[in-house]
C-alpha cells in the first residue's frame, strides 16, 4: 500500500525574489513537509487561490488534511468588526491592536479553507490544525475568537527580540489528546496574539493552558481523527516527544482510513 497523502494548506504573500519587486509566492514552511515526510506520509500543497467550490473534488484525492497556521482568521466569521490595524511599516510581530500586514485576513483564504474543512470533516478524513488552522476549525464549528489574548501568567506571543516563548498544557485524562500526546502535562511553543474565546458547537476542549486558555480541541465523535493545537508541534517535535507522538498518530489514522476506504463504501 502506498504511503497516505497529506493535503498542507498555504500561506499566499508578496515576497521580494531574484528582483527589486515583488512576486506573488504560495509557500509552505518546510517543517510542516518535513514532519509528515518524515512520519511517513505524502505531502500536497494546497493553494488557497483554489474556489471553494472546488474543495470537495480536492479532499477525494487525500488521506488527510493539515490546516496550518499564518494569517488572522477574518473576524467577520464569527460576527465581529475586525479591531486590529495591520501596518505595513511593522516588520516584527508588532504589539496589541497595532499588527503587521502579514497577519491581515485573507477572506478568500478563509472561505476555502473552511470548505476545505468541512469537505474533509464529511468524509471522516483525519484532520490536524495548527495554530491558525486550530482557530479556524473552531471558527467553522460556530466559535469565535479573541482578537488579542489578555497577557496574563502566560506568555502566548513571540517577544520583541523574538524569543518564542514555551509554556505548559494541560491534558484532560482519558481525552483523544491524551491517548495521542502520551502525556497529561507538556511544554509548547506560542507565536500566537489570538486564541478561543466560545467553543464551536461540534467541539471538544481537552488541552488547557494555566491561565484557562484553550489550547487543543478535538472531535466528539470518537471515529473521527481531529484534533487541533494552538501551538506549534512541527517547530519543536524534535525537542519534545509528544509533539512528534501528534504526527505520527496523524500519519497512522490517514492509513487507516485509507485501509477503510478501500474497504468500504464512504458518504459522498
Amino acid at each position: 500500500m502506498r504511503k497516505p497523502i497529506i493535503g498542507i494548506t498555504s500561506n499566499l504573500d508578496s515576497i521580494a525574489a531574484t528582483s527589486a519587486s515583488h512576486d506573488e509566492f504560495v509557500f509552505v514552511r518546510s517543517n510542516y513537509v518535513n514532519a509528515i515526510c518524515e512520519n511517513g506520509g505524502i505531502p500536497l500543497i494546497i493553494s488557497s487561490k483554489i474556489e471553494s467550490e472546488d474543495a470537495a473534488h480536492i479532499v477525494d484525492s487525500l488521506d488527510g488534511l493539515l490546516l496550518i497556521g499564518g494569517q488572522d482568521v477574518d473576524p467577520r466569521f464569527y460576527g465581529e468588526e475586525c479591531l486590529i490595524e495591520y501596518c505595513s511599516s511593522i516588520q516584527d510581530s508588532g504589539v496589541p491592536y497595532k499588527r503587521p500586514l502579514r497577519d491581515k485576513p485573507n477572506h478568500l483564504r478563509d472561505e476555502f479553507e473552511i470548505a476545505l474543512y468541512f469537505a474533509a470533516k464529511k468524509r471522516k478524513i483525519p484532520i490536524v490544525g495548527i495554530c491558525r488552522g486550530y482557530q479556524l476549525i473552531n471558527v467553522a464549528e460556530g466559535g469565535s475568537l479573541f482578537q488579542e489574548i489578555e497577557i496574563n501568567d502566560v506568555l502566548h506571543t513571540i517577544l520583541p527580540d523574538d524569543i518564542i516563548p514555551d509554556h505548559e498544557v494541560l491534558l484532560q485524562e482519558n481525552s483523544h489528546a491524551h491517548q495521542v500526546f502520551g502525556a497529561t502535562c507538556f511544554m509548547t511553543c506560542s507565536i500566537h496574539h489570538q486564541g478561543i474565546k466560545h467553543l464551536g458547537h461540534d467541539l471538544i476542549a481537552t488541552g488547557f493552558a494555566k491561565d484557562g486558555l484553550i489550547e487543543i480541541v478535538e472531535s466528539p465523535d470518537p471515529e473521527h481523527f481531529l484534533i487541533g493545537i494552538q501551538g506549534h508541534p512541527e517547530r519543536s517535535c524534535k525537542q519534545f516527544y509528544e509533539h512528534n507522538s501528534l504526527f505520527s498518530s496523524f500519519i497512522q489514522a490517514c492509513i487507516d482510513f485509507r485501509y477503510r476506504s478501500q474497504h468500504q463504501k464512504l458518504p459522498a
